[in-house]
Parts: structure tokens; C-alpha cells; sequence
């Protein structure tokens, strides 16, 4: 059969890859190397069963491409600790908008473990994990990705951020030394920040970048967080129980935006749409500007251009100093690690095993932090990442000023797609505050 053909070519493939040492990042990454003996990570077996007996391979995917070669190593030492495991570890290209589960799910594979963002895995892909409430890593973070029977089905992979990202040197020279970026938890004391900034010199303190994912998922959800479980927010809609355009926080983050998006302070003020985002992080990298709302992904066009520091403020609500929106940053899991329920007995073992391997073996740990440079959401990694946008997410965490990820409380593509263009025209004055509010309240009464 043509199956089992492709089969044994993957095999011999493999065979000479791992001859080679070395693999593309969407190739399989699969190694044979000496034993180790950590107690964390070693698989199981029964001392009347053989090596072979409990051989398993397993297929990973992973969503970040822009960690592709560490996803491929982590797999080769975490083979090494467990020799009768094999992984296979596919990484997505960046830019690519089919995802490397469906592709391969497409082509007859099982992947064991899938990354996803958790809107995917809520909603997409809501039916294809398992249970992972009784895993002993639960007990070591709060970021495990819940469905709506409580029950948790992802593994919190990756944690990040967003609020407004700040060219540290440009600010400190505008307010004339140290600055503290929760000072400013008001729309005025923002104002002001502004105001000095251009006083210093900067024409143009904001290169607010308008992409649809940018001005609806990641901003436009921000309202969310008025109450302590945004999934509230979302019932109220869903019944038609919230009025936006009488609503004071969903107001308050789109006064918010009309000042960042403001001819004044804007550099794209007098053209507010367009293909900004790389000339938005040249800008702010280089202190021809200083603000721009994004999130740590950032760091890595900013650190291209400077070594300058940057670090977050708070997006302000209102002008109360007190409301904890506006002294909080955003942070939560973006990435989750989800173990197919349709794996085998053995593969899913083998999955729970690699996951335990990330929170509790040393070279794990190190991968997900040190070498890819992620926050763990796991409170006993005790690495710190480097760059100073993930870092400052870290600090807030510890600091308890962050809010959940409301990026994880709605389903990405309506909002990119649907809403994103909405929005983009609110910006530019095509619709209405009001029009804006009966779109989204007229999509959210629709999925009831």
C-alpha cells in the first residue's frame, strides 16, 4: 500500500538524517543517544517488560516557528532521557497561515501533542484533547487551560503579554531621569507623558500600528477584564444583558485609542491604516518615537534596530488612579501544549511524560526558558528570560499587576476578521462609537 511505502521511506529518511545530524525545522527531529538516568524524566517500565516491548513514537507540533531549532533540540534531549521514546518534532513556518496540525492531520498522521493558542483549543479544537486535570504540574501553576466543564486540557506552554511598549531612554530623557511605568494609570497623567515627550523633541511619541489582529484581538477585548472572570462579560453579551455604547470601560479603552491614533501624537495620525507594523518597531526601536501598543513578541524587530531597554505601561481606562485597569498589564498563556485524545494508551503516556519533562527536568526547564526565551508559567522553573519585554511581564507577574489575556476569551478569527475591519473603520471615522458597539453586541447575540 501507498501508506506503508511512505512509511518505510520516513524510516530510512530518518535513518539518514539522524546520520547527518541534523534536520529542517518542519522535518522530524528524532534521535538515538545514551540513556540518562534523571528520575523526572526517564519513561516507565515494568521489570518483566523489554526494551522493545515499550518502544513508543510520538509527533509533536509546534505553532512557534520562530523557536523551531529549540523545539527540534528539546525533543532530541528529551529522547535522550527517555530511549525507547522516539519524537517526532514539526515546527510551523512563520508567516504560515495553515497550521502544521491540520496539515498533518490532513496527510493521515496522529500528532500526540499539538500547540495551539487557547481560543483554538476552546473553540476549533475543542473535542481533541484529554484531560489533564490530575497532572502533578497543575499544582505548580494557574494558567492550565480550562474547558467549560472546569476540567483542565492544556498544558500552558508559553506566557506573554501586551500594554503599550516604551523606548525606556526616550521617556527617561522626556521626564528627566527614572521612570516608573505604573505611575501612569491614568488617560491624563498619559496625556502628559505625551506632552513632555514632544517637548523633549519627539514629533510624534506614538507609531500606533493599526493591523486588524492588533486594534480587535489584542486591544479591542480589553473591556472584557471589568469583571473578575471575563467569561462573564461574554455571557452578558451572549444574552444581550450588556449595552456597550452605555458602557463606561469599553468607552473608556476607545477614548484611550483615539488619543494614541490622534493626528497629534501619532505618526500615522494622518493616515491611520496601513502596513505599519515594521516601520512602527524601526521608530520606537530607534527613539524616533517612543510608544507603540504590542506586546514581548516585539522585542525581537525592536532589538534589530537598538540596545535600547523597553518595558510596558498600562493601557488607562478612565482618569481614576485607583481602578485596577489601569495600573495592571495583560499576561497569560498565548501557546498551549494539548495531548490528543485520539493518541494511543502508550502515546499519551509518553506526551504526559515530555510535558513533566518541560516543568521538572533541568534541561527542560532550560529549553523553555532560557534557550526560546519564554515565560514559564510554572512557579518552580527558576530561569529568568533575558530580553527586557519578557522580562517586565515576569516582574508584573510577580508583582501581581497583570490581568487575564482576554486574547483567550473570544474566538480569534471572527475577531480578526470579522470585527478587526470594524474597528479600522471606527478609526477612521467610516462608523460610528455607536455602530462599532451594535457590531459587536449584534455578533456575540448571534452565537447564543
Amino acid at each position: 500500500m501507498k501508506k506503508t511505502f511512505v512509511s518505510i521511506l520516513i524510516a530510512l529518511l530518518t535513518v539518514a538524517l539522524a546520520a547527518c545530524g541534523g534536520s529542517k525545522s518542519n522535518d522530524a527531529a528524532e534521535s538515538s543517544a545514551a540513556p540518562s538516568h534523571s528520575a523526572s524524566a526517564s519513561a516507565s517500565a515494568s521489570p518483566s517488560s523489554s526494551p522493545e516491548q515499550d518502544k513508543v513514537e510520538i509527533i509533536m507540533t509546534n505553532g512557534k516557528g520562530e523557536i523551531a531549532s529549540q523545539w527540534e533540540q528539546a525533543a532530541k534531549d528529551f529522547m535522550a532521557a527517555n530511549p525507547n521514546i522516539t519524537v517526532k518534532a514539526y515546527s510551523q513556518a512563520v508567516g504560515d497561515t495553515l497550521s502544521i496540525l491540520d496539515k498533518l492531520t490532513a496527510s493521515g498522521e496522529t500528532v500526540t501533542i499539538a500547540m495551539m493558542g487557547p481560543d483554538q483549543l476552546l473553540n476549533k479544537h475543542k473535542d481533541f484533547g484529554i484531560d489533564l486535570s490530575n497532572e502533578k504540574w497543575n499544582g505548580d501553576t494557574s494558567y492550565g487551560i480550562r474547558d467549560e466543564s472546569g476540567k483542565v486540557v492544556g498544558f500552558p506552554f508559553a506566557i506573554e503579554g501586551f500594554g503599550l511598549v516604551y523606548n525606556k531612554k526616550v521617556v527617561e530623557k522626556a521626564v528627566g531621569g527614572s521612570f516608573d511605568p505604573f505611575s501612569i494609570n491614568t488617560r491624563d497623567k498619559l496625556k502628559e507623558l505625551l506632552d513632555k515627550m514632544k517637548a523633549s523633541g519627539v514629533q510624534y511619541p506614538v507609531a500606533y500600528q493599526t493591523e486588524a489582529w492588533s486594534v480587535s484581538n489584542h486591544y479591542s477585548t480589553q473591556f472584557l477584564n471589568q469583571a473578575a472572570d471575563p467569561n462573564t462579560v461574554i455571557a452578558q453579551l451572549k444574552e444581550g444583558k450588556l449595552d456597550l455604547a452605555s458602557n463606561a470601560v469599553w468607552n473608556g479603552y476607545y477614548d484611550t485609542m483615539d488619543l494614541l491614533a490622534s493626528k497629534e501624537y501619532n505618526k500615522y495620525g494622518e493616515r491611520p491604516l496601513g502596513k505599519y507594523y515594521d516601520d512602527a518597531h524601526l521608530s520606537v526601536g530607534k527613539g524616533e518615537s517612543a510608544i507603540l501598543f504590542n506586546g514581548n513578541w516585539a522585542f525581537d524587530s525592536l532589538k534589530a534596530v537598538a540596545g535600547d531597554s523597553f518595558g510596558f505601561i498600562p493601557v488607562p481606562v478612565d482618569n481614576n488612579p485607583d481602578n485596577p485597569l489601569n495600573n495592571k498589564i495583560q499576561a497569560g498563556p498565548t501557546q498551549s501544549l494539548v495531548i490528543n485524545n485520539k493518541a494511543t494508551p502508550a502515546q499519551q503516556e509518553a506526551a504526559k511524560k515530555f510535558l513533566n519533562w518541560i516543568v521538572y527536568d533541568q534541561a527542560g526547564q532550560d529549553f523553555l526558558v532560557n534557550k526560546s526565551q519564554i515565560i514559564s508559567a510554572f512557579k518552580n522553573n527558576p530561569n529568568k528570560v533575558t530580553n527586557p519585554l519578557g522580562a517586565a511581564i515576569a516582574d508584573a507577574i510577580a508583582q501581581d499587576k497583570t490581568l487575564p489575556f482576554t486574547n483567550n476569551y473570544i474566538y480569534g478569527d471572527d475577531w480578526f476578521k470579522l470585527i478587526g475591519p470594524e474597528v479600522q473603520k471606527y478609526i477612521v471615522k467610516k462608523v460610528s462609537r455607536a455602530d462599532l458597539a451594535k457590531f459587536i453586541q449584534d455578533y456575540y447575540t448571534s452565537k447564543k
